[in-house]
C-alpha cells in the first residue's frame, strides 16, 4: 500500500474516532452486578405456596437492561427468591385478585416497595397476606329503573370514625404508583389512575380486594364519576350515600370484614338535576379588546376552553357550588392573568372576564457542562427533550407562579408570561434521562454576571442572553436511618429529602421512601453540598399520627459532602446515617 493511499485511509477513519468532550468524560460502562431477592410469603401465620410474586420496575429507575417484570412463584412453604435483579425502585405485587399485602404505601393493599442496591443481597423480605373482602349491591332511581355504567365510590372510615377526605381506590392492579428514590421531586409521588367501579346493565355492582374496615358507599356525580366523564351532561344525579341519603353524616356505615363479602348494599338514588354553564371573555386588561385563541381552565377538573374571536368561553355541564376560572399558562403563553371567582347557585353565569396583562420573559440557552456546542445531546447519548422549569415566589416564599420551555436542539429557550418578581430556574427532564442539575446561572454570557439568589423579573421585562450551565449526575448517597429507644408504629413510614445547601433554585430536590430496612439511596448527585431531612409519611389512611414521634423525625437533620474537591470529576459513592431515638420524645 502506498503512502498517500495509507494516509487518505486514515482520514477516512478519523471521524469515527472523535468523541465529544462529554462522551470522553463518562465513565467507562462496566456490567453492574445484580442482586438477589429472597423471602417467604406467609397467610395466618402459616407459608402460603403457589402464588406468584412479581417485582416491577419503576420507569427510568433501572439503568441498565430491559424494564421488564421479575417474576417468581413461592414453592410450598412459601419461599420464593428472584435473582439477576437490576439496582433500581420496585413495585412488589402478588398477582391474585384473593390476597392483599399487609402493610404499604398509602391506600395501595396489593403493592409494596423496595429500593434495589446494586450487588445486593436481600434475605427475609417477607410477605405476609391476608384476604380481601367485598361489597355488592344495586343503584337503582325512584321509579325502581337502574342506573347503568355509573361509578360507584367508596370513602374509608379512619379508626378516628370520621370519613377520610380522599375517595378510597381498591383497583389496585389498575393504579400506575411513580415512586422515586434519588430522582428530582416532582417524579417521587403517587399517582392513582384507578379505573372506577361501574354498575352493569342491571345496576348491579361489585366491588372487591377491600381491606376490612368502615366504608361509606355512594353513587351519582361523585369525584370518580367526574373524572370519567367524557362530555359535559345536561343533567345529573346528586351523590347519593347508601341507602338513600345525601349527608354523609347520615349514610349507613358499611363493615367489610376479611375475605367476606357484604351483600345488599343497595342505593336508591336522588333526583336527576339540571346542570349549568359558565360563560365568559378573555379581554387586555390594558386596552379591554377581546383576545382570541387563550386557553381557559376551570378548577373543578373540567377541559380547558379557548376563546374565540370575540373573545369569548364557555364551560358546560357544571354543578352548583363556587368555581375559579383562569389562564392556563404555558411557556408560548405571553399573558398572565388573575383568577376570576363566580358561583352557581341554581342558573348559568355569565358575564365572566379574565384580564390578560403582559407578562415578562427569560429567554437564552442551555449548555451542558463538557459539551463544546449547546446541548450536544446525541453525542452524550441523552434524550433530546430537555425543559427549563421557572418559578416565581412572593416575599413570604409562596409559589406564584410555575412555566416550563422545552429547550431547542440548538439550546436556545425561551419562557414567556412571566409575572413580575424573583425567578428561580431549574431543570425539567425526561424521566428516562440521567438527572440533570443546574450547576449556575449566568447573565450577559461568559460569567459575566452569576445569579446565585432568583432573577429579578420587571413588568413586560424581557431578560435575554441568560446561560443555564446544566450537569449529569452520576454519584449515589446510600443513606440508613436507625431507629432506637422503641419501635415506629406500623401505620408510619419515613421519607428522606435532600436539598443542596445554599441553593435558592427550586429544582432538583429529591426524595427517598425509607423501606422497611431503613434503608434509602440518592441516585445521579453531582459534587456538592447537600443536606438531608427525613418526614413523616401515614401508610394507613385513617390511623392517627403521632406528634411527639412525627416531631422528632421531623426535625432529623444531616449534612453531608459529596464529589471532594466538586470539580465535577468525583464519581466515589457517599454513606450517610441519621439516628432516630424514640426515647427523647415529648412525654417520656
Amino acid at each position: 500500500m502506498s503512502v498517500t493511499h495509507f494516509a487518505l485511509l486514515l482520514l477516512m477513519c478519523l471521524p469515527s474516532l472523535r468523541q465529544s468532550p462529554a462522551a470522553q468524560s463518562q465513565p467507562n460502562s462496566e456490567k453492574q452486578r445484580t442482586a438477589t431477592i429472597s423471602g417467604r410469603v406467609i397467610l395466618n401465620g402459616e407459608p402460603l405456596g403457589g402464588v406468584t410474586i412479581q417485582f416491577l420496575p419503576k420507569r427510568g429507575s433501572v439503568k441498565t437492561g430491559r424494564e421488564k417484570p421479575l417474576r417468581a412463584v413461592a414453592d410450598g412453604q412459601g419461599r420464593y427468591q428472584i435473582t439477576e435483579i437490576p439496582a433500581g425502585i420496585y413495585r412488589v405485587a402478588i398477582l391474585s385478585d384473593e390476597f392483599l399485602i399487609v402493610g404499604g404505601l398509602g391506600y395501595i393493599k396489593r403493592q409494596t416497595l423496595i429500593s434495589v442496591l446494586e450487588g445486593e443481597k436481600v434475605e427475609q423480605f417477607d410477605l405476609v397476606l391476608k384476604r380481601g373482602g367485598a361489597i355488592t349491591g344495586r343503584v337503582i332511581d325512584a321509579k325502581g329503573h337502574p342506573l347503568t355504567t355509573h361509578a360507584i365510590e367508596l370513602t374509608k372510615i379512619g379508626d378516628d370514625g370520621k370519613p377520610q377526605r380522599s375517595p378510597y381506590a381498591p383497583a389496585a392492579s389498575k393504579m400506575t404508583v411513580v415512586v422515586g428514590s434519588g430522582y428530582p421531586l416532582w417524579q417521587t409521588h403517587f399517582s392513582y389512575n384507578a379505573t372506577p367501579t361501574m354498575t352493569d346493565e342491571q345496576g348491579v355492582y361489585r366491588i372487591a380486594m377491600l381491606p376490612e374496615g368502615c366504608y361509606l358507599v355512594s353513587a351519582g356525580m361523585t369525584e370518580s364519576a367526574r373524572m370519567t366523564m367524557r362530555t359535559a351532561p345536561s343533567v345529573y344525579y346528586p351523590q347519593t350515600y347508601h341507602p338513600g341519603v345525601s349527608d354523609p353524616s347520615k349514610a349507613r356505615v358499611v363493615e367489610v370484614s376479611e375475605g367476606a363479602e357484604t351483600a345488599g348494599v343497595d342505593i336508591l338514588i336522588a333526583e336527576a338535576r339540571k346542570t349549568h354553564n359558565i360563560k365568559g371573555r378573555v379581554v387586555s386588561a390594558e386596552t379591554g379588546n377581546p383576545v382570541e385563541g387563550i386557553a381557559i381552565g376551570c378548577d373543578r377538573g373540567e377541559r380547558p376552553a379557548r376563546s374565540n374571536a370575540d373573545g369569548e368561553f364557555q364551560f358546560q355541564g357544571l354543578l352548583p357550588g363556587k368555581y375559579k376560572i383562569y389562564l392556563v399558562e404555558g411557556s408560548t403563553n405571553e399573558y398572565f392573568s388573575e383568577p376570576a371567582l363566580c358561583e352557581i347557585a341554581d342558573g348559568d353565569v355569565d358575564g365572566v372576564e379574565v384580564k390578560l396583562q403582559l407578562g415578562g420573559s427569560i429567554s437564552g440557552e442551555a449548555i451542558i457542562e463538557g459539551a463544546n456546542d449547546p446541548l450536544a445531546l446525541a453525542a452524550q447519548g441523552k434524550p433530546s427533550r430537555i425543559l427549563i422549569g421557572s418559578v416565581s415566589k412572593d416575599t413570604k416564599g409562596a409559589v406564584l407562579q410555575r412555566m416550563t420551555a422545552k429547550v431547542n436542539a440548538d439550546g436556545s429557550f425561551r419562557i414567556a408570561g412571566l409575572r413580575p418578581g424573583k425567578i428561580y430556574l431549574y431543570p425539567v427532564e425526561d424521566p428516562r434521562s440521567s438527572v440533570c442539575w443546574i450547576k449556575r446561572v449566568e447573565l450577559g454570557g461568559q460569567g459575566e454576571r452569576i445569579i446565585t439568589d432568583g432573577l429579578e423579573i420587571g413588568p413586560v421585562e424581557n431578560a435575554s442572553n441568560v446561560r443555564v450551565i446544566l450537569s449529569y449526575g452520576r454519584i449515589k448517597l446510600h443513606g440508613e436511618v436507625k431507629i432506637i429507644g422503641g419501635d415506629l408504629p406500623p401505620h408510619m413510614g419515613i421519607i428522606a429529602y435532600l436539598y443542596r445547601s445554599n441553593k435558592s433554585e427550586s429544582g432538583n430536590t429529591q426524595r427517598a421512601f425509607v423501606d422497611k430496612r431503613g434503608q434509602f439511596v440518592f441516585s445521579n448527585l453531582i459534587p456538592d453540598e447537600y443536606e438531608v431531612r427525613l418526614g413523616v409519611t401515614i401508610f394507613q389512611a385513617g390511623k392517627p399520627g403521632d406528634y411527639a414521634i412525627s416531631k422528632l423525625i421531623n426535625g432529623a437533620r444531616q449534612k453531608v459532602s459529596i464529589g471532594g474537591d466538586r470539580s465535577g470529576s468525583g464519581t466515589g459513592d457517599a454513606a450517610v446515617t441519621l439516628v432516630i431515638d424514640l426515647s427523647q420524645k415529648e412525654g417520656n
